[in-house]
């Protein structure tokens, strides 16, 4: 996007100040989450490659619609972080927590992924240009990073760096290969597949399936951007930095240890949500996930 597109993005995300509509949410046999409502809307088609700054707009009043508090007061960037991830709106919000500085990212996909019967389907798509499609869902990751730095454009955040994990079972390297290009560490880092690392982590943290009830199905914590991440389910920036103040440690003592009681409220935490084993309408495995109502 041209710079002046994007800032004008953002104007409206710093005026915004709305309430989610009701929906519930899911997460889908391919293991991504969706919020559902109960009225359907049309995402239009857009390029594959390069979406256009037209569609990206007309799919921010969408989101602004349904789940405003997903993005209010945050920035969007002008491309994809990873930069693979074609298709879909990184949305980002620096935050500070003590004496450090964490990001909140929340992306959510332009494309429909849940599969559309034909009366859904409203255009079908080209070679070039996805469909556009009726539906009643928006697919999101919510996840916040420990922040090392961010680059910006006067108000504008543009770029950032993760405050990279150097310590115990999160260190990773890459072998050398002559018969292919240098490419930077963080291209190839985006590639490894971290699933058994993210195990041991889910391991160290006490984070069993009395624990946590979607097991696998969605890991609470991750390796995004040369750092550890924590997930989570409800697009609210409001309501995830509520919940992220009372257990932020995690991110910053990893190396020297978890406070036993920010462990234990990051537990709490995890404990509140229950989980429902459906199908989806094509016959796939699908988990409706609920968060039982908190104190804190």
């Amino acid at each position: 996007m041209k710079i002046q597109d994007y800032k004008s993005i953002n104007r409206i995300l710093n005026e915004t100040s709305a309430k989610n509509r009701s929906g519930e949410i899911y997460v889908d046999n391919l293991h991504t989450p969706y919020i559902q409502f109960s009225e359907k809307f049309v995402i239009s088609g857009t390029s594959v490659t390069q979406p256009e700054f037209g569609d990206i707009k007309d799919f921010v009043h969408i989101i602004l619609k349904y789940i405003p508090e997903a993005i209010e007061g945050t920035c969007l960037l002008p491309e994809p972080r990873p930069k693979r991830e074609t298709g879909k709106l990184f949305f980002v919000r620096p935050m500070l927590f003590g004496s450090s500085r964490f990001l909140y990212v929340f992306s959510v996909d332009m494309l429909y992924l849940g599969g559309a019967k034909s009366e859904e389907i409203k255009k079908a798509g080209s070679q070039n240009m996805t469909p556009s499609i009726i539906t009643d869902r928006l697919y999101f990751q919510t996840k916040i990073i420990h922040l090392h730095s961010t680059k910006e454009d006067g108000e504008d955040i543009t770029d950032f760096e993760a405050k990279r994990f150097q310590g115990g079972v999160f260190r990773v390297e890459s072998e050398k290969d002559e018969s292919k290009p240098i490419r930077k560490f963080s291209e190839i880092f985006d590639e490894i597949d971290f699933s058994d690392t993210e195990s041991k982590i889910r391991e160290e943290l006490g984070i069993t399936t009395d624990v946590w009830k979607l097991g696998r199905i969605y890991s609470p914590i991750g390796i995004d951007y040369l750092s550890l991440s924590l997930r989570f389910l409800i697009p609210s920036l409001p309501k995830t930095i509520q919940q992220f103040r009372n257990f932020y440690p995690i991110l910053t003592h990893s190396e020297s240890g978890i406070p036993e009681e920010t462990l234990k409220k990051y537990h709490e935490y995890l404990t509140s949500f229950e989980v429902e084993r459906t199908q989806s309408k094509s016959g796939n495995i699908l988990w409706k996930v609920i968060q039982k109502a908190s104190d804190n």
